[in-house]
């Protein structure tokens, strides 16, 4: 038995993705692309596996969500200019 079409006739996946974008931005989300060095994307895969989740975005979103969390628990110290420099950083691209 086939689901009941959610979109109206005739629109393609183009559409079906800009409204789902739109959705996602109205209740506060956004869309987020990302370079991974090859450790990263290791780290990622083995994320995905560890917390036995069905994709990367829910690893990636369950990952930040988990460092925010225990880095409020901890109090860290604010962290000075020149160690900020050092970190390590991710590029987005647009």
């Amino acid at each position: 038995m086939a689901r009941e079409r959610i979109h109206p006739e005739g629109t393609d996946a183009t559409y079906r993705v800009q409204e789902s974008l739109k959705a996602l931005v109205q209740q506060g989300g956004a869309r987020k692309t990302f370079r991974l060095k090859p450790d990263a994307n290791k780290a990622l895969q083995q994320l995905v596996k560890l917390l036995q989740v069905n994709t990367e975005t829910e690893a990636v979103e369950t990952a930040i969500m988990a460092l925010r969390d225990e880095l409020k628990a901890s109090k860290a110290p604010a962290v000075a200019k020149k160690q900020r420099v050092n970190a390590v950083s991710l590029r987005l691209v647009k």
